[in-house]
């Protein structure tokens, strides 16, 4: 049917559509039919080089090293362009640009913690990687619980922990495109939306918890030191009373026995009653007799047997108390590791206004549009009823929001503005378009690396840019790509890439991220795979070292306050120490007897190889490839680099000056090898802390390059920014960028000094840095600042073009 839809549109236009056409050519023919009922007509084709550079970005995120634009440019296969698009999509560079397109949409923060956001983050990159289905995806994120070593998806929820409801509007707005903000206080304004769809849609994912972790061992714990306060409760009462069952008073209740029961219940005499045949009758009412009177003894008596089994009990209690703490401490670092579907359903605000329902009254969960779903006809649970219905082909949003956001990616604007709020009356600038890409991404069961290889290979893609702006609301027919800023990940990772070699692969924080994983999960196992009596003991060992601990901490605290008062400065040092000691002294003893599985030693690299990945570091090598002869073969590992190799001083790039004597010959080499190690310091400390920015903190600290650039602070959805700044100015012209760029030991640095003339050394430094050759005025220009200033010219050239709108943007 949508075939003939269109087939009928293009004929009323005068269009003719070829059906044994590429999906690529299709959507040429769909935006072409657009333009020329808007009286437009398409950009002219790009050239290699813009092609190369923009393709690049686009899809590895960066611009192209050297050796890659000429291994591009000496390809005579006819079809090189799309090949390089097939091979870029393919590429762990595509892993580290796209994951900036789910991170930004997420959120993703490294909250709670950073080793769950280290699970999710790694989860991410893995459905990239793997080029798993968007609606498996999306399914899997929606429907996440477990542990997060074992489903990094869980991160969904941790990241939202305590706020469901702000998950609910955050999940409709990224994968529906729907707003529903506002109908949590009132039925929407500008939308059908109203109030009780809002907490319908709730009810679905109300009972995700993912705000602590309740161990089953815990709760053991309490419930047998319960049960052992009120055997020895128990035993003193029977030592005096001689009853094998004596009533528990807890000390709220104890205290209230006074005035809450008599001395002596009062029995009330007899009445007399008629009944409906007029006969009299003698009642007896029901008297029911205290605590004390039910075992037969005196209010003072039961009250002093009591105090003395609560006493008797006060001992064990405080070790019950020391239990719980040293529990808290135990299980601390598994605060956030577990996300459990409790199913619950939302309940009303109590300020709710509408005659539909009370308020504060329990709402069970419906969809807002699409199918709907039959609460009878669930199988599992809500929850995976919600995910299957969201991410359905037959879910009229889903689709459609998905490849409007794609084609963003590409285009640089949606078919429809904005992409995440979408009303029946969102206009569409090209709804036949629209409905070809839908029917495709579901044709393709939502690959969307194909549908993105799709894109990227029409002719809309490889057109020229439009320069002009776009007024916001205006409709654009895509004559071309809008222009577009590079954003802060794509500056930063074209810098780094002409900085530091493959830096792709370059993953500093990797085994890191891996190893805090594995420690968390052997804590898990430590306390949850043990027998319960193991455990228990383990526990009573442990709990006398924390009152012990709590009673020398409080008289530190104590003189601390003291010293504090009397301004003694040193003292007061002396007791934090002794504070952080306790601490290091109560967590080491933890660690000791309590998680048993931490003392199993597991190489860093048995871990990279247990997931399939190789340190390609060189004194790592050998033993890598080793274990991935043994365990996998070497086609099943990805390689990464954990550590930048350390570049060796170039000795043979040395040239003699001939016109110098023997003795001036050995000064001058001793001079340049002088030179080199000052530059190899200056080299390594400039580039402490770069890699690509996915492989960097995520999102970056305040201050640092990418976020002075616009990266997103992952605060709300999408928020980064591409204007230009001050700081961003100021980083540019004044920081030290240029001199990592242009050390001998970058790859660009490394590229001019082996280079022989100026003419070679310009060409390089253009070809590195816009992705072309200069033209013959750039070439004058670059003349004649060498005559000037000498090879220190080629610093300042690298500079002014680093602050160049052709660098900074996407032509």
């Amino acid at each position: 049917m949508r075939s003939i839809a269109i087939t009928f549109i293009c004929t009323l236009l005068g269009l003719s559509i070829s059906w044994g056409a590429t999906p690529s050519e299709r959507i040429d023919e769909l935006v072409a039919a657009k333009l020329t009922e808007q009286g437009l007509k398409p950009y002219d084709s790009i050239s290699d080089d813009t092609f190369l550079r923009r393709t690049y970005l686009s899809i590895a995120g960066r611009i192209p090293t050297i050796e890659e634009a000429e291994a591009f440019h000496t390809d005579s296969y006819e079809q090189k362009r799309e090949r390089l698009i097939e091979e870029l999509l393919d590429s762990e560079a595509h892993v580290s640009s796209f994951y900036h397109f789910w991170a930004d949409l997420l959120r993703l923060n490294g909250q709670p913690s950073g080793t769950v956001g280290a699970a999710y983050q790694l989860w991410i990159k893995e459905q990239i990687r793997e080029n798993r289905p968007y609606d498996e995806i999306v399914y899997d994120l929606v429907t996440a619980t477990g542990n997060f070593w074992d489903n990094g998806a869980t991160g969904y929820y941790f990241r939202d922990r305590g706020m469901p409801l702000d998950n609910m509007s955050n999940t409709v707005r990224i994968f529906l495109g729907t707003r529903l903000e506002c109908a949590q206080c009132h039925d929407h304004p500008f939308d059908k939306w109203t109030q009780m769809d809002y907490y319908s849609m709730a009810s679905f994912s109300y009972g995700i918890h993912a705000s602590g972790y309740n161990s089953p061992m815990k709760k053991l714990v309490g419930k047998e030191q319960r049960e052992e306060g009120m055997a020895i409760y128990q035993a003193k009462a029977k030592e005096m009373t001689g009853l094998e069952k004596f009533p528990y008073l807890s000390g709220r209740a104890f205290d209230n026995y006074e005035k809450n029961y008599p001395a002596k219940t009062e029995i009330p005499e007899p009445v007399e009653e008629v009944d409906k045949k007029g006969r009299v009758r003698t009642k007896k009412r029901k008297v029911r007799l205290t605590p004390h009177e039910q075992i037969g003894l005196t209010k003072a008596r039961f009250l002093k047997v009591a105090a003395a089994a609560r006493k008797a009990e006060q001992k064990h209690s405080e070790t019950f108390a020391a239990s719980r703490e040293l529990l808290s401490e135990l299980y601390d670092p598994l605060q956030y590791s577990s996300v459990e579907d409790r199913d619950r359903n939302s309940k009303l605000p109590h300020d709710y206004q509408y005659s539909d329902a009370e308020p504060e009254s329990e709402v069970l969960p419906a969809v807002m549009f699409g199918e709907h779903i039959d609460q009878d006809e669930i199988d599992d649970s809500k929850i995976e009823a919600y995910g299957e219905w969201m991410t359905s082909s037959d879910n009229p949003n889903f689709t459609k929001v998905i490849v409007n956001r794609l084609w963003k990616e590409v285009f640089g604007l949606g078919i429809f503005e904005p992409v995440d709020d979408l009303t029946d009356h969102t206009p569409i600038t090209n709804p036949e378009l629209l409905d070809y890409l839908m029917g495709l991404m579901v044709e393709l069961d939502y690959d969307v690396r194909e549908f993105q290889k799709v894109l990227y290979n029409t002719e809309t893609y490889q057109r020229h840019a439009h320069t002009g702006e776009v007024p916001l609301g205006a409709p654009y027919y895509f004559a071309g790509p809008t222009l577009r800023r590079m954003s802060a990940e794509q500056i930063w990772d074209s810098l780094v890439t002409l900085a530091i070699p493959s830096a792709d692969s370059y993953e500093p924080r990797l085994k890191g991220q891996i190893s805090s994983i594995d420690k968390v999960e052997k804590i898990y196992r430590s306390l949850e795979e043990r027998p319960f009596d193991e455990f228990y003991a383990m526990v009573k060992e442990l709990a006398p070292l924390v009152t012990q601990r709590r009673e020398a901490d409080n008289r530190n605290r104590e003189r601390l306050l003291k010293a504090q008062e009397a301004g003694d400065q040193k003292k007061m040092q002396e007791l934090k120490n002794e504070l952080r000691s306790s601490k290091r002294e109560l967590t080491q003893r933890i660690s000791e007897v309590a998680y048993t599985h931490l003392q199993e030693k597991v190489d860093g690299d048995d871990l990279l190889l247990a997931m399939g990945l190789a340190d390609t570091a060189p004194d790592q090598m050998a033993t890598s490839m080793l274990g991935a002869e043994e365990d996998a073969g070497d086609d099943d590992l990805r390689e990464v680099m954990l550590k930048l190799p350390k570049p060796e001083i170039a000795k043979a790039s040395y040239q003699p000056d001939p016109n110098l004597n023997k003795k001036q010959q050995a000064n001058a080499k001793r001079a340049w090898a002088r030179e080199q190690k000052t530059n190899y310091q200056v080299y390594t400390r400039l580039i402490q802390g770069m890699a690509r920015a996915s492989a960097l903190e995520s999102p970056s600290r305040r201050g640092h390059f990418l976020r002075d650039f616009g990266q997103s602070d992952r605060e709300v959805i999408e928020n980064a920014a591409d204007h230009a700044s001050v700081p961003q100015a100021l980083n540019l012209l004044n920081g030290q960028m240029v001199d990592s760029l242009t050390n001998v030991y970058s790859g660009l640095g490394k590229r001019l000094d082996q280079a022989t003339d100026l003419e070679e050394k310009t060409r390089i430094i253009f070809q590195a840095m816009l992705t072309r050759q200069p033209t013959e005025t750039e070439m004058e220009l670059v003349r004649a600042e060498v005559a000037r200033e000498g090879d220190d010219a080629y610093h300042g050239i690298v500079w002014a073009l680093l602050n160049t709108q052709q660098f900074m943007f996407v032509q």
